[in-house]
């Protein structure tokens, strides 16, 4: 009898699971369409969405306005149907965007499409980790900062260096730090070669993290170097310390390969002093030249005027388009991670500056500098092309 009953406590269970599974499932989305709630990744409709560089406003609402609770599989989760846009705006959005583009859409120096309708804007850029963090001094989870690249050199001698980072903006370009790519580093590094994507750990060629693995490295060739033409690589001020890296092909965009967000005009806000910014990279930490495993660190941006005297007292003049940030002791981007990010996370992450320079690594008093990228979205946007 105590068997009997604990078989069918044990069915109940099992119902009772069956059916908040079958809840969990069924949901509705934008169109009031019926849909199963599963990982964005899973669902090829919206993801076909997500991976388009050329969004417009209403489809960014709809992914948006897709999301859904208590799915299956990796976050974000989305209500998924065939469905990829509003069935009440859809047909009016795409005539409005054919007829008024050849009219309405600004061109840049090279007579193509300009890059302000080429920058992602959230949720299709600057996703978040879905996965557990590797507790591991500062290791970042495996799909941490999915846009961050690493910039392969070719020596004199025919090595290949890692030396740089950068941060993917959209399918094409990379942006990073001047001196990345012209000046000292072409002699005393070698030639900026490839652009490597999907990187977690240097030493592996699949990296895993309990069980869950990532895909093969993605390396790109590089068709055009963009550096801004007020940067003087002669300089100690290293002000205008940006470029732009043109990839030779477009990137095929997956879980471990997203842009991030720039901080363009309508979702831009001020940072303020001792707000706490994650820069990330594979520079040099307290105990290696090099780390194999992607770094990030809480950093506080430091009172501009403080910086601006500190670096003073070297005989540099620190300017409002540069961003200061960090001080404490061994607290530091550092060598190795020139052009990397500085990021804050804003229901998307978005990359607020881009490391710089700094009175060598870590030294107590002393913040790091880093280009201030929302100075230079005009710019960026006047730089690109589809």
């Amino acid at each position: 009898m105590i068997s009997t009953q604990r078989s069918l406590g044990f069915l109940l269970i099992a119902a009772l699971l069956q059916r908040t599974v079958y809840t969990q499932q069924n949901c509705r989305n934008p169109n009031q369409n019926a849909g199963i709630c599963i990982s964005i990744y899973d669902c090829p409709s919206l993801l076909n969405v997500l991976q388009q560089i050329l969004l417009s406003s209403d489809e960014r609402l709809f992914l948006r306005d897709s999301q859904c609770e208590n799915g299956f599989g990796r976050r974000p989760f989305v209500c998924c149907t065939p469905d990829t846009n509003y069935a009440n705006r859809q047909t009016t959005t795409t005539t409005t965007t054919t007829t008024r583009r050849p009219q309405t859409t600004p061109t840049n120096r090279e007579g193509g499409q300009s890059g302000g309708n080429l920058l992602p804007h959230a949720p299709a850029c600057g996703p978040n980790s879905f996965l557990d963090r590797v507790y591991n001094g500062n290791d970042t989870a495996l799909d941490d900062f999915v846009w961050m690249a690493l910039l392969e050199y070719r020596s004199r001698d025919g090595q290949r260096l890692l030396n740089c980072g950068g941060s993917l903006i959209n399918n094409r370009y990379i942006l990073t730090a001047a001196h990345c790519v012209t000046g000292a580093i072409e002699t005393e590094v070698g030639q900026l070669n490839r652009v490597r994507l999907g990187e977690y750990d240097l030493s592996k060629e699949v990296d895993c993290v309990k069980g869950v693995c990532n895909k093969p490295v993605l390396e790109v060739g590089v068709e055009e170097v963009i550096v801004h033409p007020q940067y003087d690589g002669n300089s100690r001020d290293r002000h205008h310390d940006i470029a732009l890296i043109r990839l030779s092909t477009p990137v095929e965009l997956n879980e471990y390969i997203q842009p991030v967000c720039l901080p363009l005009a309508n979702a831009r806000a001020a940072i303020n002093n001792q707000e706490l910014l994650v820069v990330s990279g594979w520079g040099r930490t307290l105990l290696t030249r090099q780390s194999n495993i992607k770094q990030r660190l809480d950093v506080p941006v430091a009172d501009p005027n403080y910086c601006a005297e500190k670096f003073a007292t070297r005989r540099i003049n620190v300017i409002s388009s540069q961003l200061c940030a960090g001080g404490d002791f061994s607290r530091d981007s550092c060598d190795g991670d020139s052009g990397g990010p500085l990021m804050r996370y804003r229901e998307a992450w978005y990359l607020e500056g881009v490391v710089s320079f700094g009175n060598r690594c870590g030294l107590e008093g002393w913040p790091g500098v880093y280009t201030r990228v929302s100075e230079y979205i005009d710019w960026i946007e006047g730089a690109i092309r589809a």
